[in-house]
């Protein structure tokens, strides 16, 4: 049967696919390629661990306490000039590890950083930090009071909520620049070794191994299940109908996966299987890793001082 829409003579009348009108995408689509780019971003992040770069050549357990030396030091310091300067040193590895600056400011600074940014921003006011008024905002007839606080009749950015919110924030953008910077000269099973060879639980390894691994498979079948309902459609739905749609896909990517958990755990108890996570074989630490380790370790105990000597002035 031939639609009666399509035996029009004027094609003017036709209706049109929705997807066409203004060359606009919408939401699903949107999401479906954000998927697909979050797969070839993670193989793009993959070639960096393949250069060769300053922290390229280091063990990977080495590697992964002098990130995590580096990240309590940072969380322990109380001088904003401090922090920040270790997110300069981080910045200083990523172009020693033939990084682009540009790429690792953008993994950097896309989302926590930011978040950050707006979580301490009522902190820089006197209603939240008393202190030395640096600019005054604006002002009240009078100052007022609810019960413990207290608005003060001029509300200003403090000398202190500026230092507090420097801080925190660059706190923040430290450690996940210093993570990214393990991420991305790491490929992902080198680090999963060297959870392990730090014997972290084999449980917790294995588990965000699979989750790794399988995430990119559940990604490909949402885009092949996209592509072919968008092959397959001449008119779009209407919003109920394509709400049901996605709730359905939604259900059906949550069976799939749960069936190919049980799948997976099966095959891997046929194959021998006893719960613990093995892998490569871990090379050992040379000279280079230990005496990276070691300065890293004098680092910040310099930087622990400094930021102690600083507080007592």
């Amino acid at each position: 049967m031939i639609p009666a829409w399509l035996k029009q003579a004027n094609p003017e009348h036709r209706p049109h696919a929705d997807a066409a009108q203004g060359g606009r995408k919408g939401f699903l689509e949107k999401t479906i390629q954000g998927s697909a780019s979050f797969l070839e971003e993670t193989v793009l992040t993959d070639s960096y661990a393949g250069r060769t770069g300053l922290l390229q050549l280091l063990e990977p357990r080495c590697k992964l306490i002098i990130i995590l030396i580096l990240i309590v030091a940072v969380s322990l310091c109380r001088s904003p000039w401090l922090v920040w300067g270790v997110y300069l040193l981080t910045l200083i590895f990523a172009a020693a590890s033939r990084i682009e600056i540009s790429f690792f400011l953008k993994r950097v600074w896309l989302f926590v950083p930011i978040f950050a940014m707006l979580i301490i921003l009522p902190a820089l006011f006197n209603v939240v930090t008393p202190g030395v008024p640096l600019w005054v905002v604006f002002r009240l007839h009078a100052s007022h009071s609810f019960g413990p606080y207290h608005i003060p009749a001029e509300i200003a950015v403090t000398q202190e909520g500026v230092r507090s919110a420097l801080l925190f924030v660059g706190r923040v953008a430290a450690s996940v620049a210093l993570a990214v910077l393990l991420t991305l000269t790491t490929s992902w099973h080198r680090l999963f070794m060297a959870l392990r060879g730090l014997k972290v639980p084999a449980l917790f390894v294995l588990t965000v191994a699979m989750a790794y691994r399988y995430i990119f498979l559940l990604v490909g079948i949402v885009t092949d299940m996209h592509m072919a309902r968008k092959s397959r459609t001449l008119r779009y739905l209407s919003t109920g109908g394509e709400q049901r749609w996605v709730a359905g896909r939604i259900g059906y990517l949550f069976r799939k996966s749960f069936q190919m958990s049980q799948d997976v755990h099966d095959a891997m108890l046929s194959r021998g299987f006893n719960g613990e996570f093995t892998s490569l074989a871990i090379p050992k630490p040379g000279s280079f890793d230990y005496f990276c380790c070691a300065l890293t370790l004098l680092l910040c105990c310099a930087l622990l001082c400094v930021d102690r000597r600083i507080a007592t002035w």
